[in-house]
């Protein structure tokens, strides 16, 4: 902190000194003390912009003063002096039994006067007095051994209770002197002269280098000679005289025969002062040396002066006193204050002013820039890249946030790669769009928070597609999975599956957890074929996912060149099935009185890929029955795909007759029936093909290539 102080020659409010400015540091011109201090804020504080709350104490006469002011007290007991005073001034202060005295309200003022001298941090360091009326006298003013021109204001050498001072002041009479401490006449009518020199070998007997002289006066010098030498004799001694008009009939300007009163305060630098009502003179003198704090001002920057109003106890406050203030400074901007607040106050010297000056740093806040508006994907990292400026300091720290602005799914979340950092990445579980803000704390400001938006584009999610079997027979039921995942941690999901048989679409049951899913579905094939199964895996922003499985529907099948039920079993020869698939021959086959079949074949194939199942048989000729019936190229075959279930069959000769492909029934008189091309259902509703079916009238049967589907 800086303190200066400063002075001015001005007038105080009741008796105006007109002194150089000569006070110390603290101090008024005429040494009372004076101070200021600024509690708050400390100096080389770090402070926000705007106003700055400053708060302090001032004081006056609380402190050290500075000791180097003489007062003489010169009591005119001239015969005139014995008026009485009708208000008193205190009573009678002489002790002479008589009511109160123009020169009892003289002594009350000069005692009234001394009290102040005599407080702590006094600046007056000596005091003495005189008396005038036809001569003037200079007063023994101490008990002490000697003739004691001058003591301390506050002396009690006799140690009675009373200052030496008040009693010699209170022992002067009227028309005489003075009585104490050593006796001394001056005689009854007033000589201006006389007074002046008792006053100056008063004052001169001080060591003090500033010298105040109160002279007080009822009326005009009646005595001859000027009071010129005299005065003359006061400046070179450096006494300032401060005249009292005392009474009503008394004026500054009233010359006398010696000169006026007002010639005798200015010519030595004084004033003069007419007091008509006498009884306010005990009131008026003691200003010759108060003090008092009289204003308080702040000033930024050593700018226009800023008058402090909240001050407790409220100004103007008598010395000694210390206040307490409260100011608030202008808006102050980034950068370094000076703020000063100056205390003035007036003493019996004059004005002056002491200031205390403190420094500030206004600390600007962050400047934030969160960058974008950017862009991206749902569940990816999408980079940011914030700048936060703060070139002042003294600390900082940055924090990223996310919140829902506009098309986000409840419960949906962001995360951030390093949320202190101001250059990284995020990653938000909903498209939409967000609000990111960036927020900068530099622990001085309050934090400085900026927005930016982020837009999230949908992620479709990703699936497959598995079938528990996808080689299967007509009729069986097939479990489907449909594992996904999906980016978009947030996300709900639907599925469909479209199972290429006709079918509507039907819904799949979901199980899902954050990010992940499983659609499941059952299916019992009854059409042929290659079936392209398709999933669609579907999120709540109508993304979507697909995939497919192939599964095959088949029939199982069968074909055989010869077999034989009834009286004679012959079993299926060559039996051909599928799948897996199977190609046999059989040269001849010879069963007595049954058959003689040569060049058997049969055949079974299935296609995996397209479910078509061909079953086929081939006999090339066949003696039946001991040759009651002959037959040659014989065939049947059954086939099964998408496009149905087929059997055909052809018979080249019966007994010699053609046949061909069309289905018949000959009738052998007495030995059996044949049944050519024959196209039946089995017990399970099988597609049966005969090519040849004999029938006995004994039951015995006979088949010559024949295939079954199913």
């Amino acid at each position: 902190m800086r303190r200066t102080i400063t002075v001015t020659a001005a007038l105080t409010a009741t008796v105006a000194l007109a002194i150089p400015a000569h006070a110390a540091t603290g101090n008024l011109p005429g040494g009372t003390s004076i101070g200021v201090t600024i509690t708050s804020p400390a100096n080389n504080s770090v402070v926000v912009p705007g106003p700055v709350t400053v708060t302090g104490k001032a004081s006056i006469g609380t402190g050290v003063a500075v000791v180097d002011t003489a007062l003489t007290y010169v009591l005119d007991v001239s015969g005139s002096t014995q008026t009485n005073v009708a208000a008193g001034c205190g009573g009678d202060q002489n002790g002479d039994g008589q009511p109160a005295t123009i020169l009892d309200c003289e002594i009350a003022a000069a005692r009234a006067l001394n009290a102040k001298a005599a407080v702590p941090n006094t600046v007056v360091g000596n005091v003495g007095a005189a008396v005038f009326g036809a001569s003037g006298q200079s007063a023994d003013v101490s008990s002490a051994p000697g003739d004691q021109k001058v003591v301390a204001p506050g002396a009690d050498v006799n140690g009675n209770g009373t200052t030496d001072i008040s009693e010699a002041l209170g022992s002067a009479f009227i028309g005489g002197g003075v009585n104490l401490f050593t006796a001394r006449n001056a005689g009854g009518s007033t000589n201006f002269v006389g007074g002046l020199n008792a006053g100056i070998a008063s004052a001169t007997a001080a060591p003090q280098a500033r010298k105040l002289m109160v002279f007080f006066s009822d009326g005009g010098s009646t005595d001859g000679g000027t009071v010129d030498a005299a005065l003359q004799q006061a400046v070179s001694a450096g006494i300032k005289i401060f005249t009292f008009a005392v009474s009503n009939s008394a004026a500054c300007n009233n010359a006398g025969t010696q000169g006026s009163l007002r010639e005798i305060a200015e010519t030595t630098g004084g004033t003069c002062t007419e007091v008509p009502n006498v009884a306010q003179l005990p009131d008026v003198v003691p200003g010759v040396i108060a003090s008092k704090l009289t204003q308080l001002t702040l000033k930024v920057d050593n700018g226009a002066d800023i008058p402090i109003t909240s001050i407790t106890p409220a100004l103007p406050q008598d010395g000694p006193a210390t206040v307490d203030y409260t100011v608030g400074t202008p808006a102050l901007t980034p950068g370094t204050h000076q703020l000063c607040v100056t205390a003035r106050g007036t003493d019996g010297g004059g004005a002056g002013d002491v200031t205390e000056c403190t420094t500030v740093k206004v600390n600007a806040p962050p400047v934030v820039k969160p960058g974008g508006p950017y862009a991206g994907q749902e569940g990816t990292d999408v980079g940011l890249a914030g700048t936060v400026t703060d070139p002042d300091g003294p600390s900082l720290t940055t924090a990223w946030t996310a919140a829902p602005q506009s098309g986000v799914d409840a419960g949906a979340t962001c995360s951030f790669g390093d949320a202190a950092a101001q250059t990284t990445t995020v990653k938000c579980t909903d498209d939409g769009v967000w609000t990111l803000t960036l927020t900068a704390n530099d622990g001085l400001n309050p934090p400085v928070a900026t927005t930016t938006t982020l837009t999230l584009t949908n992620v479709a999610p990703q699936a497959t597609l598995t079938a528990d079997k996808t080689l299967v027979t007509r009729g069986t039921t097939v479990n489907f999975t449909a594992p996904f995942t999906d980016i978009a941690t947030n996300d709900k999901h639907t599925c469909t599956l479209n199972f290429d048989d006709g079918s509507p679409t039907v819904n799949g049951t979901v199980a899902q957890g954050a990010g992940s899913g499983t659609c499941t579905a059952a299916r019992t094939f009854t059409a042929l074929g290659p079936h392209t199964v398709l999933v669609t895996v579907t999120d709540d922003d109508g993304g979507s996912a697909t995939a497919t499985v192939k599964v095959v529907v088949y029939l199982r099948g069968e074909a055989w060149a010869l077999s034989a039920t009834g009286l004679i079993g012959v079993t299926k020869t060559p039996h051909a099935q599928c799948p897996p698939n199977e190609d046999k021959t059989v040269a001849t086959v010879n069963v007595a009185g049954l058959a003689s079949v040569n060049a058997l074949h049969a055949d079974c194939t299935l296609d995996p890929n397209t479910g078509r199942t061909v079953a086929q048989a081939r006999v090339e000729g066949a003696s039946l029955l001991g040759g009651l019936i002959t037959l040659n190229a014989i065939e049947a075959k059954c086939v099964s795909d998408a496009n149905g279930i087929t059997g055909s069959s052809k018979v080249g000769t019966l007994n010699g007759q053609p046949i061909g492909t069309g289905p018949a029934t000959i009738g052998i008189p007495g030995v059996a029936t044949v049944h050519l091309n024959e196209t039946t259902t089995g017990p399970n509703g099988q597609l049966v093909q005969n090519a040849v079916r004999v029938r006995t009238l004994l039951g015995q049967e006979i088949i010559l290539s024949a295939c079954r589907l199913g």
